[in-house]
């Protein structure tokens, strides 16, 4: 009987863990802006400290969402234009091109993972072949 439940457990665990690191691999690689952007160690610091106040924010606001989805996105939106102009103040014309290219990239990405969900192809993949 112990060794049943020990069993299960192990099972259990092995399942749980294997969830944990389908997770993991989905996070995109953090991009590396000093590359992409080619940014001054100035310039970097600068940057750096405007993304993490930005972050910071975000978070905040999602936990303290109260459920109104429109003000929530509108927020999102100031959040992002307030970032946007911090940006721009650091960046030279080129980097910040580069920089709204490939947010705008990051976008398009983001939605088509979600167009994937809403269709059924989450983490899994495709729900083809299933009786729905």
């Amino acid at each position: 009987m112990k060794f049943k439940i020990f069993l299960i457990f192990v099972l259990g665990f092995s399942i749980e863990n294997s969830f944990a690191q389908d997770k993991m691999r989905e996070r995109p690689d953090p991009i590396d802006w000093t590359k992409k952007l080619d940014l001054t160690e100035d310039q970097f610091k600068q940057f750096m400290s405007v993304q993490e106040s930005y972050r910071e924010q975000i978070i905040a606001l999602r936990e303290n969402a109260s459920g109104d989805r429109r003000g929530m996105m509108d927020a999102f939106q100031t959040l992002g234009d307030k970032r946007d102009k911090q940006v721009k103040s650091i960046l030279n014309k080129k980097q910040y091109k580069k920089f709204t290219k490939e947010l705008k990239a990051q976008q398009k990405e983001r939605r088509k993972q979600m167009n994937g969900r809403q269709k059924g192809q989450g983490r899994r993949g495709s729900r083809q072949g299933r009786n729905n």
